[in-house]
């Protein structure tokens, strides 16, 4: 049995899902052995997970973490809080990963968070990208240092548009054809 990272968040629990924060270890497991990933996450990973966006991206947030925790860069920190990166749907009726939400940083000067996510095909249409972004969201806003979070998605998605206004967001403007989105913190 793999240990959990103690540094890491504890998992966010919904109705259908297990939210699991990704550190060091499960970010390279992702990358190079499956089976490892799933023992971290604690289920299967599916077989369309991670989508190409995400597994572009994968490289890059496994180095950001392994370079924070190096001494010999001189940092002794995460460069990301727990946190505020890469978390994993697990899908508890199946104990499957079945997609992702990240936050691409904590708050910034303005106490903006953006938030990105996926989940495979075969889980669609279900309200499960709704239910894990509601408990990120919410996460989010239990940091006072979060005054809003922001999105964005192609002007043709309809999905991801949907999903963001059950979520709450509103259309703030368009660049781009990329429509640009946010939830200000509730009064």
């Amino acid at each position: 049995m793999i240990t959990p990272d103690p540094s890491l968040p504890a998992p966010l629990v919904t109705g259908r899902l297990a939210l699991v924060p990704v550190g060091r270890d499960l970010a390279r497991a992702l990358l190079a052995d499956r089976r490892a990933a799933a023992e971290l996450a604690g289920g299967a990973i599916h077989r369309d997970f991670p989508d190409t966006d995400l597994a572009a991206k994968l490289p890059a947030f496994a180095q950001r973490l392994d370079d924070a925790a190096n001494p010999a860069l001189g940092r002794t920190a995460p460069a990301d809080p727990a946190g505020w990166g890469l978390w994993l749907f697990r899908y508890t009726a199946e104990r499957m990963i079945v997609g992702a939400a990240s936050f691409t940083g904590p708050p910034n000067a303005s106490g903006e968070v953006e938030l990105g996510y996926q989940i495979v095909p075969a889980h669609r249409r279900r309200g499960l990208t709704v239910e894990g972004c509601s408990a990120l969201v919410a996460w989010a806003f239990h940091d006072s240092a979060t005054t809003a979070v922001i999105a964005d998605c192609a002007e043709d998605n309809t999905a991801s548009i949907r999903t963001l206004q059950k979520l709450g967001f509103t259309h703030e403007r368009s660049a781009r054809e990329r429509l640009h989105w946010r939830l200000a913190r509730p009064s």
